[in-house]
Formats: C-alpha cells, structure tokens, sequence
C-alpha cells in the first residue's frame, strides 16, 4: 500500500468512527520527513533526519462544544483510540464562543503550482555541499567564522471532512540561515534563503553566504548607536518581520481577543497608495500555498491593502458568519500554545507588490538614514495600538552626507500602524522571507520608512 492509500485509510476511518457521535468531524492525516544540517566553526558538525505520521482530529458535539486532538498514528487502533479520546475530551468543554459551523459544501480546487520538489528524496545526498558552497562563500567574502542551519523535507496530507470533501497535498520546503562573524560576535552578518524547490536553491544558498560574510566584513568596528529619529532602511529579512507584520494581522480572531491594531480600520488608508498587499495561497513556490483550506473550503487571493487601503480580513467559515460575509478560505488548525489548537482564520503567503528603486537610491537621503539587516526580539507593548520594540542584530549602519559607519546596540522603538502610513519608498528586491522571526512566509522587498524612533538597546 503507498503511503498516500494509507493516510487516506486512516482519514477515512477516523470520519467513519466519528458518524452519529459528532455534529462534525474534520481529520488530516499527515506524513512528513524532515532533515537538518547544522554548522558551526565554518564546518558541519549535526546532520538528522527524522520521519513523522501523525492524525490531527477536530470534532464537534452537544451544538458548539469543540475538540481537537493530534497524535501519532501506525494503525487503525490508534485511529480509534484517538477517536474515543477527542469525543470524550470534547463532551468535558463548555460551548466553543469562536465557533458558528464548518464548510458544508464540496466544491473544485486548484492546487499551486511550483510547490514541489520531484528530486527531494536524492536531496539528502547533495545538500551538504551546497551548505558547503555556502560557508565557503562567506569565507571569501571576508568572514572569519560561519554558522547557521539548513532544513529541508516534504510534507504529505489527507483531508477527509464529514460533509463529505475530501483532498490531498503534497510539497516540499527548504529554509537556510547563514551568520558570519568577525573576531568579535558583535561584528557579523546573515544571509537566509527558503522555497520550497531545494533542488534549485543553489545559487540562492551560495548568495546567502556571500551576504552574510560581506555584511560582517562591514560590520567590523561597529560602535554604539546613538538614540534619535531617524529615516530606517529595512532589508527584506527585517521589513517581512516589522511592515509584514500588519496584513498578518488582519484576522477577526486577533481584533476579537485584542491583539490587533486593525479591528476598526476597514476601508481606511493604512499605509501610501503605492503599497499592496495580500495573502495568496496561490503563490508560486510559496511556503504556505495551498488549494484548499482544513475545512475543505477553496483557497483564494485576498486583497488586504490595496494602493494603502485596508480592503479585508481572512475568514474561515465560523468568523465568516459571526462578520456575515463570506468565508476567504483560510480556515487553519491554529496553535495557541502548550498543545492547544483551535479551528481559526490563518494567514498564507503574505505578499507585497515591489517597488521602484534599487537598494542604493533608498540609502540615499538628505536625512540621517539607519540601514537594518537583521533583528531579533520583536516585542508588543499594545497589540491594540501598535507599540512595538524591535532589536537590530548584526550588521547595521548610520548613513549621512554619503558616508556608511557600522553601529550597534540601538532598538527601533515605535508604532507599526504609524510607521505603516510613513513608508516613504519600495525596493525591487522582493524576496520570500521564513525564519524564526517571519513565522508566515512573506514575500516583500526593501523598505524605507522615514522618521522612526530609534533609542538605545538597553532601555
């Protein structure tokens, strides 16, 4: 039996088992096999690979008491075991206050193009040298040391639901983080690169090392920041984590439970009329494409912000209804920490439009202009009003009357929906960003925002 005839078994005996004891039942079984190669010291020191099955079961009873469940499965036992446990656990809930109904409607999906790899099982075999490729590039470029981690793997799903809809997906991804360092860690850059077509990541891979040793390379004798107001340049890496954090936003969920800036903004203009952005579940080679969404709803392009104007939320079908509009398709097994999920709108691919200039013309300025490459500790004073606080990491610069002096220790300290609406300039060097601090894929390019609060790191 292939593994796509089992996990469909195992879908379909879930949904079986869970017919006249549930209102509604969504299961997806799940097989992936992931990969890591980790380096440190300019070589590899930790290569592992580790395979996956798994059922995540959603289930309904008493009206709107919800439950979900997720384990690993190898037979039909678990299936059933897992079954009984999810009903049960759900009867214990109270009434689920996000809950109004599943998609009941089975309806044709497109499947994204560009999503899978055909070579990912013979990639294992080739990757180390393309990490090699890529720590030997930073070295040229000047770096003394090279660290970082590469992940790649494929993921195979089937979802059967009880209204009847059922569909399998199947893709690959790649998500590679360089950091270069002088003698001093202070001094260093990085370089990432993801997709979901390892077997052509190679020139990108080696770009990314040639990045992160040139960025440290620059880096070196960085001195102390001074605080001020400041014009920020935000590479992709930094401008998909701080300005992609707003379309990201846009669920009902967040404004429902105060964590997002964007709960009474429909039709208002958020940001300059030449900003765009949306969440496309069709995007080629998009981490986060997919035809269709866990309840079996069709996925779809959403204009969030169109020319600066925030246009719409995602909807899955219970928010959908609570708005009375239409579900966007979004609908997600969302993790809300320590195991706990919950049927939830989630983002895609969040993907800007690019803009017109190169990376040179947004460092010129007739103000004093700080060039970010990197950040880390991305924090929220007020979800609601947008406060936030932001830490550069490795290679950053002050830039005035032409001349670039590397700094560090400084903290970008301001408002996201204010720093939205002073976007100034758009690069045309859009890239699809995912690391640790971009949790959702987000296709954006440089970005210039112009008068930014900058304070010292420590305060």
């Amino acid at each position: 039996m292939s593994k796509q005839d089992e996990l469909k078994r195992y879908a379909d005996l879930a949904i079986s088992l869970t017919k006249d004891k549930t209102d509604a039942a969504i299961a997806r079984s799940n097989m992936s096999s992931r990969s890591q190669i980790r380096f440190s010291q300019s070589a590899i020191d930790i290569l592992k690979r580790w395979e996956t099955q798994t059922m995540e079961l959603f289930v309904v009873v008493d009206g709107e008491k919800t439950g979900f469940s997720q384990r690993a499965i190898s037979n039909e036992d678990d299936v059933r075991s897992l079954v009984a446990d999810s009903i049960a656990f759900a009867k214990l809930m109270p009434e689920s206050q996000f809950y109004a109904g599943i998609e009941t409607e089975v309806k044709k999906y497109t499947e994204p193009k560009k999503i899978y790899d055909d070579k990912i099982d013979d990639y294992h075999e080739i990757a180390p040298g393309m990490v090699n490729a890529a720590i030997d590039k930073a070295l040229q470029e000047g770096a003394k040391r090279v660290a970082g981690a590469l992940l790649f793997g494929k993921e195979l799903q089937f979802l059967r639901t009880s209204s009847g809809f059922e569909g399998l997906s199947k893709k690959t991804n790649y998500d590679l983080n360089v950091r270069a360092f002088q003698d001093e860690l202070d001094y260093s850059g990085q370089g990432i690169t993801c997709g979901t077509i390892p077997s052509k990541a190679e020139e990108a891979m080696i770009e990314a090392g040639r990045e992160a040793g040139e960025l440290s390379k620059r880096a070196n004798g960085a001195i102390q920041g001074a605080p001020g107001t400041y014009d920020l340049v935000m590479n992709p890496t930094v401008a998909a984590n701080v300005i992609g954090y707003l379309p990201g936003a846009a669920n009902p969920f967040l404004v429902l439970i105060g964590m997002s800036p964007l709960g009474d903004k429909i039709g208002q203009q958020v940001g300059p009329d030449f900003v765009t952005a949306s969440d496309n579940p069709h995007m080629p080679e998009g981490m986060a494409s997919r035809g269709f969404d866990v309840e079996g709803t069709p996925t779809q392009n959403i204009d969030i912000i169109d020319n600066g104007i925030f246009k719409h939320f995602t909807h899955n079908t219970s928010t959908a209804r609570m708005y009375e509009t239409e579900t966007t398709g979004s609908s997600e097994f969302v993790g809300l920490g320590q195991g706990l999920r919950m049927l939830l709108p989630d983002s895609s691919n969040i993907v800007f439009n690019e803009g017109d200039y190169t990376l040179e013309e947004l460092l010129e300025s007739d103000k004093p202009t700080i060039y970010v490459t990197s950040n880390w500790y991305t924090r929220w004073q007020n979800y609601q009003t947008g406060e936030f606080s932001t830490i550069p990491r490795d290679a950053t610069f002050f830039i005035e009357n032409g001349e670039m002096k590397p700094i560090k220790n400084i903290r970008i300290s301001d408002n996201m929906l204010r720093m939205f609406k002073n976007i100034s300039a758009m690069g045309k060097d859009r890239k699809q960003i995912y690391w640790w601090e971009v949790y959702v894929p987000t296709f954006i390019p440089s970005i210039k925002v112009s008068d930014v609060r900058i304070t010292a790191a420590t305060q």
